[in-house]
């Protein structure tokens, strides 16, 4: 792995850390929290590929969850905001060979990344309180930060495609080589 990658995956799950800790909107019922940090998990699968998205989710929510006071969910915030940012990047990397508009990839690609971890936060919240009642209490609000991770995701893309040689700057990009890769077919 080389020096440039490692320092992207750590900067990538510390900047999730900091979007989930910095952002926390209380959520009682479950003893968790809403937060904004999807939108970096699922920027950091698109641009950076399924293990970029992984490390950044897994380890960097997981981080905020220890930060925050919330060590219990640890393990399972590590497996589902990881597989949530490995899906994104698997998925938006499939999708991107389809001729799709990239940014629609990547919308595309989100979706049933988001859909996991609601589903994740469901059946953990669940093991863990012992209700499917009080489990349930989470999809709302879960479903509602998978959106805004979208959202915000995506205007990560869109902002960091403007940058003249991000690629170059920050590494091996797939979102910024879907572009090129496209501007270099033939017609």
């Amino acid at each position: 792995m080389k020096t440039k990658t490692i320092v992207v995956y750590a900067l990538m799950s510390a900047l999730t850390a900091v979007a989930t800790f910095a952002v926390r909107i209380p959520m009682v019922a479950t003893d968790g929290y809403l937060n904004i940090g999807d939108g970096l998990i699922l920027f950091c699968g698109a641009a950076f590929g399924p293990a970029a998205g992984f490390i950044a989710g897994g380890v960097g929510s997981a981080l905020a969850d220890l930060i925050a006071g919330y060590a219990h969910w640890m393990l399972p915030t590590f497996l589902i905001k990881g597989v949530e940012g490995a899906l994104a990047g698997l998925l938006f990397w499939v999708l991107h060979k389809s001729k799709i508009n990239r940014f629609l990839s990547a919308g595309i690609a989100f979706l049933p990344s988001v859909l996991l971890m609601v589903a994740g936060y469901f059946f953990a919240s669940w093991i863990m309180k012992g209700s499917a009642a009080v489990a349930f209490t989470s999809v709302p609000g879960n479903a509602v930060q998978g959106a805004v991770g979208v959202a915000l995701a995506l205007l990560l893309l869109a902002t960091t495609s403007r940058i003249k040689n991000f690629g170059a700057l920050v590494g091996k990009n797939r979102f910024y080589e879907v572009e090129q890769e496209r501007e270099k077919e033939p017609e």
